[in-house]
């Protein structure tokens, strides 16, 4: 496995690891009472601002582990440690695919999460469907960009 391929798995595992777990401590939250859910809105938006700044942490904190994880088994098999700094056409074009994909998958989401108010279902509703077409949004891209590594785009 490359390394951008063990990247983007590690993106993967990260989106689902930190999605699930700030849902779950959320949905405790409203469970027992300790968050104001009266206000569907000001809910969502701390909600939402709340995950931002964890999320964007616990990424980089992860990809820091990646690299020194990927670093020490490079140096253990007598490999010479690649600089993967340095990213040429063929990465951008990868990543110009991936994120077209990107950016359909949450654009038709958010047409459903608009649909979901047409349907007068509830507003907490709305903003589930848009913060998981987020994720899945975020887990189709950097899956299409393990296939188009392994293709050789």
């Amino acid at each position: 496995m490359t390394y951008q391929e063990g990247k983007s798995l590690t993106n993967i595992i990260s989106t689902l690891t930190i999605t699930g777990v700030y849902a779950l401590f959320m949905y405790q939250r409203v469970l027992n009472g300790m968050t104001d859910t009266s206000d569907v809105f000001k809910f969502w938006a701390i909600a939402i601002l709340i995950f931002i700044p964890i999320s964007i942490v616990a990424r980089i904190i992860i990809m820091i582990i990646f690299s020194i994880i990927n670093a020490t088994i490079q140096t253990a098999k007598g490999e010479e440690i690649d600089v993967d700094d340095i990213v040429d056409e063929r990465d951008k074009l990868i990543e110009l695919k991936s994120m077209r994909i990107s950016l359909i998958i949450f654009s038709l989401g958010f047409i459903l999460a608009l649909f979901t108010q047409i349907l007068d279902l509830s507003h907490h509703m709305f903003f589930i469907t848009l913060v998981g077409f987020g994720v899945i949004s975020e887990v189709i891209s950097d899956t299409s960009m393990i296939i188009y590594y392994r293709k050789g785009v």
